[in-house]
């Protein structure tokens, strides 16, 4: 389980693959909180729309991180992220930056459309950014735990074959910074939810402190992804956890609560 690569550009510090970097067909980032223009707790590259005065600052940010890839703010597609397993095919470019389904709640998106460039966010939950060679097709899934209990990466990956012709061993698959099992600390809901779902085969990666279930989310989802058929070599999973990470690059929704800024990942075909 690979990790990922620390990358540094005009002052914004960002994570990559190095499966994605030997294809010249994609490029993709994980931008973490450091750069950007937004102030007080929300300072550095924060993409969250909270208040309307954030929206000029907002959008300068995604003006500078969609300039890493070499797209532009028009180009960018985002998810509208409700913990829920729809997933949006993006079938041509947009007219502008914008949701892919206006209000609709959409935490996947998929296309095969070059230029246009797939953004969704994280904090402690995870994105996974997918890239199917052969057919030359991208994906982008936010799954916490929530998006685990629905399978909302099983519903990804057999979207993109239905849609594309995508094979699950054709596919490279990243997967951002989020919280570890450490600071994963829950009650029992959450164990018999995912319990309910992958049952024994998830036993390996959830253990029990006093009261509190500690759920390494990481290992399932690369669980998840090889069950499905991705090639494990394939598979780039960050080891860096947004909650007891560093706080110069992350924030965190169980370390901040409500008053932060999220990190967006993003996509695209060239």
């Amino acid at each position: 389980m690979p990790d990922l690569m620390k990358n540094t550009e005009h002052d914004l510090v960002f994570y990559t693959s190095m499966q994605f970097r030997a294809f010249s067909h994609v490029r993709h980032a994980f931008f973490t909180r450091a750069g950007g223009v937004s102030t007080g707790d929300r300072e550095g590259l924060s993409f969250r729309f909270r208040e309307k005065n954030d929206e000029p600052d907002v959008l300068k940010n995604f003006e500078l991180a969609a300039d890493v890839l070499g797209r532009s703010l028009d180009d960018i597609v985002v998810t509208k992220q409700m913990h829920t397993d729809h997933i949006a095919v993006v079938t041509q470019k947009p007219a502008g930056f914008g949701p892919a389904e206006g209000e609709t709640a959409v935490d996947g998106l998929l296309t095969q459309v070059p230029g246009v460039c797939l953004a969704g966010f994280y904090a402690d939950c995870q994105l996974l950014l997918m890239y199917d060679s052969k057919n030359r097709a991208i994906g982008l899934i936010h799954a916490g735990w929530r998006g685990l209990e629905n399978q909302i990466i099983a519903q990804g990956v057999e979207r993109m074959g239905r849609e594309f012709g995508t094979r699950p061993k054709d596919l490279t698959v990243a997967v951002s910074p989020s919280i570890c099992r450490n600071c994963f600390e829950t009650d029992d809901d959450v164990y018999r939810s995912l319990m309910q779902v992958y049952g024994e085969r998830i036993n390996d990666y959830i253990y029990k402190e006093e009261e509190k279930w500690h759920i390494d989310l990481k290992n399932i989802t690369y669980f998840v992804l090889s069950s499905l058929g991705v090639l494990p070599f394939n598979i780039d999973v960050s080891t860096a956890c947004t909650c007891c990470g560093s706080p110069a690059l992350y924030w965190s929704h169980r370390r901040c609560g409500e008053e932060r800024g999220v990190h967006a990942g993003m996509i695209c075909l060239v």
